[in-house]
């Protein structure tokens, strides 16, 4: 697995989504997929390489590609220099000590951009919900970019980025640098891996922050309640399913309480019996694994179990469960009896527990 997601595990972070600057080809993407993390929003700024990027991201529901070059202010025009090995090695800046260290690399060309920052993608792309892992990779430009993310980073709960003891491109930045600012963040160094140069690979981050106090206002609706869903596989009675009512059981585990077979569209349903006015809805995902696939929740509430109003859509972003926060849909008194939890691509449904207050 990826050092910067083994290293979120080791702080106590899962890894919800992901932003990578400089991602080249996207080399790292199966390993992303696997982690559950959704949205990840790849950022490469060389033609070539973006390409192949979008190419290997096809098949990919909720990973994107952005062509972009990221700086400490948006809207620069920049000479931004090509690297002859693929783009790997491709700069803002002169190659410098890079020069002397890899002599067999040199620059092939220049392309004219304008600069974005990390905080204008975050707003465009990740519909006001901050990626809390973000990976860095801009070849001496590291500290720029990061001075980009002044309102993205208390957000953030680790940074994966390159380092240098001295700067390994004309202009580029220092270890120190890098460090001494994430510190006005709240994000320590916890990993550092450098070359007999001084230069490598860091990880930053913060502690884990507080489990969050949840209300439990006059007691749990759904405990116990009627519920249904739309198909049942090998796995809806397995282990800790207990079919459509191993969500509303008060068990509260990591693991999936239902689970639907593969289709398009799955569904589950509870009944409160009766219409009242609902506060919240407090949905706990699978944490061991497959979490992604609750990525397009959607969330219906009805009096009648026929007409529905939709109130919450996830839109792409996974959450939390048992060992992070859990999804908090809130409702400020909407009448209702039926809840109606629904995906909107082809997957298993799965989740731990459904709580309604």
């Amino acid at each position: 697995m990826l050092e910067a997601l083994l290293q979120m595990g080791h702080a106590g972070h899962e890894v919800e989504s992901v932003l990578h600057v400089g991602a080249n080809e996207g080399q790292e993407r199966n390993d992303y997929a696997a982690s559950g993390a959704s949205p990840v929003l790849y950022v490469e700024p060389v033609d070539s390489a973006f390409a192949i990027l979008q190419a290997n991201l096809t098949d990919m529901p909720f990973h994107k590609a952005i062509r972009a070059v990221c700086a400490e202010r948006p809207g620069e025009e920049v000479l931004f220099n090509v690297a002859s090995n693929s783009g790997q090695s491709s700069s803002l800046f002169a190659l410098g000590a890079h020069a002397e260290h890899h002599p067999d690399i040199v620059y092939t060309g220049v392309q004219r951009m304008v600069t974005t920052t990390v905080d204008q993608i975050v707003a465009e792309h990740c519909a006001g919900r901050v990626p809390n892992l973000l990976v860095i990779d801009a070849q001496g430009a590291d500290l720029r970019v990061l001075q980009g993310a002044r309102q993205s980073l208390p957000a953030v709960d680790g940074v994966y980025i390159e380092v240098s003891e001295q700067p390994l491109y004309e202009g580029g930045c220092t270890y120190r640098e890098i460090t001494d600012f994430l510190a006005t963040f709240g994000l320590s160094p916890r990993w550092l891996s450098m070359d007999r140069w001084g230069h490598g690979e860091a990880f930053y981050s913060r502690p884990q922050r507080e489990a969050e106090h949840l209300p439990a206002y006059d007691g749990n609706l759904a405990l116990n309640r009627p519920a249904t869903q739309s198909s049942f596989g090998e796995w809806s009675y397995f282990h800790t399913a207990k079919g459509p009512g191993g969500a509303v059981n008060g068990e509260i585990t990591g693991q999936f309480g239902f689970h639907t077979d593969f289709e398009d569209g799955p569904w589950w349903q509870l009944d409160l019996e009766a219409i009242h006015p609902l506060n919240e809805v407090r949905i706990f995902n699978r944490m061991d694994s497959g979490r992604e696939r609750s990525r397009t929740l959607q969330v219906l509430l009805s009096r009648d179990g026929e007409t529905w109003e939709l109130v919450h859509d996830q839109a792409g972003q996974t959450f939390g469960g048992a060992t992070t926060k859990p999804l908090r849909v809130m409702l400020k008194g909407v009448p209702a009896r039926y809840v109606r939890l629904q995906l909107t691509e082809h997957a298993a449904f799965h989740l731990d527990q459904v709580q309604v207050f």
